[in-house]
């Protein structure tokens, strides 16, 4: 395993108590991610992180975008989407994909990789969640 790391955009918040939350690693198996499980807080706000930089065509609001990505619990690093040898299209920027995705892609290029930590306030059902994406293609 290759663990990769990347100086985002984002950065974790403090939470109550003092206790900074877990970013976890993003690992790589035979070209695929997979995340670490994470025994910390969860981030109060989204956390984005690069994790390979994009040399095409930058995201934008209005664009159609097609990515794949893998989706995993915070905590325990269950797998729960699976989209990453196929691909998923969808609008950015007009309320079509998760919101998540509209604030934490934005301006990332064609060919890059990021990590999303979701918060729970944000995320499907109240549970934190960490998306690995790649940007495919923007049209």
């Amino acid at each position: 395993m290759i663990a990769a790391c990347g100086g985002g955009s984002g950065g974790a918040e403090e939470s109550s108590g003092g206790a900074k939350p877990v970013d976890g690693a993003v690992t790589w198996e035979q070209g695929e991610p997979f995340v670490e499980p994470n025994y910390g807080l969860p981030p109060k706000k989204l956390i984005v992180r690069d994790l390979r930089p994009g040399t095409g065509e930058a995201l934008s609001k209005g664009r159609t975008m097609t990515v794949r990505f893998k989706n995993f619990d915070y905590r325990t690093a269950e797998l729960y989407e699976d989209w990453w040898r196929k691909t998923f299209t969808t609008g950015f920027g007009t309320g079509e994909s998760l919101g998540a995705w509209e604030r934490g892609l934005k301006g990332m290029k064609v060919g890059g990789r990021r990590a999303l930590i979701v918060p729970p306030e944000q995320a499907y059902g109240d549970q934190p969640v960490i998306y690995v994406l790649e940007l495919v293609s923007v049209s």
